[in-house]
């Protein structure tokens, strides 16, 4: 427990509340159809019967065009696929398990300019030029799927790079794509070391008002129940109360560690990798190091295309806030 304590705590500056913060959004995109009468559905009212999931193909010409409409580079390839554009500031568009989900991960900023540039370059995804975007299939547009999850008898999942193959051998195909079409919203918040503790314990407390509209719940708890690992039951959730650091990663090491395809003990894995080891324990809120930044990760808020991502950041701002 003692190099889980060390990392959290020694090299740690002591940088104000939300000095720092980084987003990630997943957003989920759908073809739209028309109809048998060749009219398109209203946006707000997407009809089932006329949107799926778009293909491979799709999500790539969107991650292509946006990146030649912005000046993004290619940063990541797995085969054929372009798995992840980036910018010069760091900040990326990639695959998150599904091939119709593209997550934004930002560079860490101070927290209205960071939640901000989130929405502006989601925005600009979501619209890389013009809304005819496949000339092999003119009547077709791309729009946001308006909630955070896809609701399709088709198999989503994407496996596009090594670690996630890793997981479709620990859990099985059928439990990890139950999570291939969710998407979320998520800020990792630095913190004052010396507050860290209470402000997870706010957090704790107003679960009730982040699990109220979080549909990705469900998904999340089937997934733990069907996966072949057999993870501990408290591997997604987790506790929500805490007495300290100590006590922190003393619940936190009651947790296997991911090895290739198998859990191993934690006290049977001297080599830790622990910042993987951390982003496989999910928790609604966890603990996070950057360089020499302590955050934390909030995870349940979901994705819906009507809530605006500064709308969430100021609600999650005002449980933290009162310190």
């Amino acid at each position: 427990m003692k190099r889980l304590v060390s990392y959290f705590t020694e090299g740690i500056e002591n940088k104000p509340l939300a000095s720092s913060v980084g987003v990630e959004v997943e957003t989920s995109f759908i073809q739209q159809e028309p109809t048998d009468e060749g009219q398109y559905i209203s946006y707000t009212v997407l009809d089932p019967n006329h949107t799926k999931p778009i293909t491979v193909p799709q999500s790539q010409e969107l991650l292509d065009r946006f990146r030649i409409r912005f000046d993004w580079q290619v940063t990541q390839r797995k085969g054929n696929l372009v798995t992840q554009i980036s910018n010069n500031l760091g900040d990326k568009f990639c695959y998150e398990l599904g091939r119709q989900n593209i997550e934004l991960s930002t560079a860490p900023d101070s927290g209205s300019r960071a939640v901000d540039k989130a929405e502006a370059l989601v925005k600009a995804l979501s619209h890389p030029g013009t809304n005819n975007y496949y000339p092999y299939r003119e009547q077709m547009y791309i729009v946001q799927n308006p909630g955070p999850i896809v609701q399709t008898d088709e198999e989503l999942l994407l496996i596009p790079d090594e670690r996630d193959a890793v997981w479709l051998k620990l859990d099985g195909r059928s439990a990890l794509e139950l999570l291939a079409r969710t998407s979320s919203v998520q800020f990792t918040i630095s913190v004052p070391p010396k507050d860290a503790i209470e402000c997870l314990n706010r957090l704790g407390e107003k679960i009730g008002s982040f699990l109220k509209d979080y549909p990705q719940e469900e998904n999340w708890r089937r997934y733990i129940k069907e996966s072949k690992a057999n993870y501990h039951a408290l591997r997604y959730g987790g506790p929500l109360f805490f007495d300290s650091i100590e006590d922190y990663c003393k619940k936190l090491i009651k947790h296997d560690v991911v090895v290739g395809p198998n859990l191993i003990p934690y006290n049977k894995v001297p080599d830790l990798d622990i910042p993987l080891y951390l982003r496989s324990i999910w928790w609604y809120f966890r603990l996070r190091r950057y360089g020499n930044t302590l955050c934390i990760e909030i995870r349940p808020l979901p994705r819906r295309s009507y809530i605006k991502f500064k709308d969430q950041f100021n609600f999650v701002m005002s449980v933290l806030s009162k310190i």
